[in-house]
């Protein structure tokens, strides 16, 4: 009997825990979004120049932010919307062959890793907030107006963005 009621636990147990994984999905933070409402449509541009090299065996290594943020990867020519309130940097993702489009949101001072290469940004933010750009050693390289959409930038001296 003891055996009875130990194989029917283990059953028991093992149905719950298949359940649990089934049912359970990716925890994710739910970004800030205006789902398009007063946002830039932006049209994705033709891959740069640089990405012909980058195919011919240079090792490519994804861009990154950090602190980490909400990103979305584009194709040429394919539309995204950077939603009112955000800075959303463009730079090319050579592992992928695509946009890597980074939409920064939360005031802070975020530090770019493997952007290279010519990109855009849109600076959507409210109330009148520059982004600031910052080069290796901490000096300031640029900033960007609040307001200001599809601006070429050269991402490649720039180690900093502070979006506020």
């Amino acid at each position: 009997m003891r055996v009875k009621r130990s194989v029917l636990g283990l059953v028991g147990v093992l149905a719950w825990m298949l359940t649990a994984v089934l049912t359970t999905g990716s925890a994710q933070a739910a970004e800030p979004s205006n789902n398009g409402a007063g946002g830039n449509v932006r049209i994705a541009p033709s891959a740069p120049d640089s990405a012909q090299s980058a195919a011919q065996g240079v090792a490519a290594v994804s861009p990154t932010i950090s602190p980490a943020t909400r990103f979305i990867h584009v194709a040429t020519g394919e539309p995204y919307t950077c939603d009112s309130g955000n800075f959303c940097g463009e730079v090319w993702d050579p592992v992928v062959s695509k946009w890597k489009v980074f939409f920064l949101y939360y005031c802070n001072r975020y530090a770019l890793a493997n952007w290279n290469g010519m990109g855009d940004y849109t600076n959507a933010q409210t109330g009148g907030a520059a982004a600031t750009f910052y080069r290796q050693n901490g000096s300031v390289l640029g900033t960007a107006p609040a307001g200001t959409v599809e601006v070429p930038q050269d991402w490649t001296p720039v180690w900093y963005i502070r979006n506020c």
